[in-house]
């Protein structure tokens, strides 16, 4: 029952760090100490020391020589490499989740009527919370949980580079046509042009990031 308990505690710090990260109160290159964790979240100090260690393994944090346990930044050549897999993955993501999906649309479908209002409202963080649904819902469906796994390390690893991103990008909201359109391709029966569509919309993500200052990442 600890073990479970204390797992559990872990995961609620694993939870939290991520989401400081992704909001951007977190970022790259800034320093983490247990003590602040500890004390903002209650926790004791090994809790927070695993907790820092699983986001380390994951890609969110990095150990640094001096400097101790910082948020990870990464350089174009890495955000490059990153994408280069995640695109191959999410295509597969759509391979694989597309018949079970096809059978039972319906959610698709809601999600797809939820990122419309969002972009209809302006609403930046609630398109952001919707689009990871939305890419969620075909790693789900596809039933891999390797697949399922690596993809959430990868994306573990360019959160803070997506906030900046939705806070400075109208072109994010205009991301969602691509959304329509793999939508409707699933909807018919199009697989390989649902694939297509899936791999130009990571690819157009990719893009935006690199149109990001320099300052945002480190030398290659």
């Amino acid at each position: 029952m600890r073990d479970h308990a204390h797992a559990s505690t872990v995961e609620n710090v694993v939870t939290a760090i991520t989401a400081r990260v992704r909001s951007g109160n977190l970022a790259p290159g800034q320093r983490l100490t247990e003590s602040e964790f500890t004390q903002r979240l209650g926790v004791s100090r090994s809790t927070v020391r695993e907790a820092f260690q699983r986001l380390a393994s994951d890609g969110l944090l990095a150990f640094e020589p001096n400097r101790g346990v910082t948020v990870r930044q990464l350089s174009r050549k890495g955000v490059d490499q990153l994408f280069q897999v995640r695109g191959a993955l999410e295509v597969l993501a759509v391979r694989l989740a597309a018949p079970v999906i096809l059978a039972e649309p319906a959610k698709l479908e809601t999600l797809q009527t939820e990122l419309d209002k969002a972009v209809s409202s302006g609403d930046m963080q609630r398109f952001s919370d919707l689009n990871q649904e939305f890419h969620g819902l075909f790693v789900k469906s596809a039933g891999n949980a390797l697949l399922a796994e690596t993809l959430r390390r990868l994306n573990n690893s360019i959160y803070w580079l997506q906030f900046r991103m939705l806070v400075h990008r109208q072109e994010v909201l205009n991301s969602n046509a691509q959304h329509q359109a793999l939508v409707r391709a699933i909807l018919d029966g199009q697989l390989q042009r649902a694939e297509v569509i899936m791999f130009d919309h990571i690819e157009a993500s990719r893009t935006l990031i690199q149109s990001l200052a320099d300052d945002h990442f480190t030398a290659d």
